[in-house]
């Protein structure tokens, strides 16, 4: 009997499984066998809270089981429990599960993105307010690239707009469970460097912090040109600081026409590896009746 958890790197380390009350996973073990002759095997969960969709079968190529968590009966708080898998005569394998049930932000009243997993994944269009700055504005370009939409400064010829100066912004309200430094990727569109001289930029802050400059073209060798063609994206990482857990808002602000912003990932330590990072995260709406967006249009082009 072999058995692989859903996202492990190495089939013999130790296996694990995550799940939080916002996002509400199901995750799969593959119970798989590694000789000829087909056998049964037995599955159990340490805790009640633990629920499989089977607990034995016969396995003669591959047998997956689908782990959920019943969250009426999670503890709350951060849970560690465990699923045995066993085949008769051979010791036990291990997966180790992992339920978050924070008390605070509830489910049903959480008002923005919510980390879990260590990060913070969210599709450039579902801000939470937008600002605009004379007639510059972000617009939304529906079906662009391979993520949601991607998000742009219009007009294109509008001028470039550095600190102090009001840009269009930007808002992306979250919830974040530590304090301290957390690693920024923007991940835009694959635009060269079409205005001689001048990279292409754009602020990032969080709260009310100093709007940070950040140039997508600070590193712009034969080497990155070729990583940006392969991947038809650039990745921008930048490092900001959150003084204390709870509820921050990320400002993404004009510097530049032409940046198109597809995704934003805010992580607390390394992610998996993956193409264009991890799905959205969880994004409770208790606050969209509340008239602080301003909206923008659709761009069809």
């Amino acid at each position: 009997m072999g058995v692989y958890a859903e996202g492990t790197a190495d089939v013999n380390a130790p296996m694990s499984l995550s799940f939080d009350n916002y996002r509400r996973q199901s995750r799969y073990i593959d119970v798989f066998n590694r000789g000829i002759s087909s056998f049964r095997f037995q599955a159990t969960a340490s805790a009640p809270w633990i629920a499989l969709n089977k607990t034995s079968g016969e396995v003669g190529s591959e047998e997956r089981l689908n782990i959920s968590v019943d969250w009426d009966k999670a503890p709350a708080g951060k849970t560690i429990g465990e699923v045995a898998l066993t085949q008769e005569g051979r010791s036990a394998i291990k997966v180790r599960i992992e339920a978050f049930r924070p008390e605070s932000p509830a489910r049903e009243s959480a008002d923005g993105f919510v980390e879990s997993d260590g990060y913070v994944s969210i599709e450039a269009e579902h801000f939470t307010a937008a600002t605009s700055a004379g007639n510059a504005r972000w617009e939304r370009i529906p079906d662009y690239g391979a993520t949601l939409s991607g998000m742009s400064i219009f007009p294109v010829t509008a001028p470039s707009l550095i600190p102090p100066q009001a840009a269009p912004t930007l808002d992306y309200r979250m919830y974040l469970f530590d304090a301290g430094s957390v690693n920024l990727e923007a991940i835009v569109g694959p635009t060269l460097n079409f205005v001689p001289g001048r990279g292409l930029r754009f602020t990032v802050a969080f709260d009310d912090q100093s709007p940070q400059v950040v140039d997508a073209l600070a590193h712009n060798s034969d080497k990155d040109w070729a990583q940006m063609v392969s991947d038809e994206v650039r990745r921008v990482d930048t490092t900001l600081n959150v003084d204390k857990p709870g509820y921050h808002t990320l400002k993404i602000g004009m510097v530049d026409p032409g940046l198109v912003l597809e995704k934003l990932i805010v992580s607390t330590g390394p992610l998996k590896p993956s193409y264009l990072g991890p799905p959205e995260s969880f994004r409770g709406l208790a606050g969209e009746s509340q008239p602080k967006r301003e909206e923008t249009p659709a761009v069809q082009h």
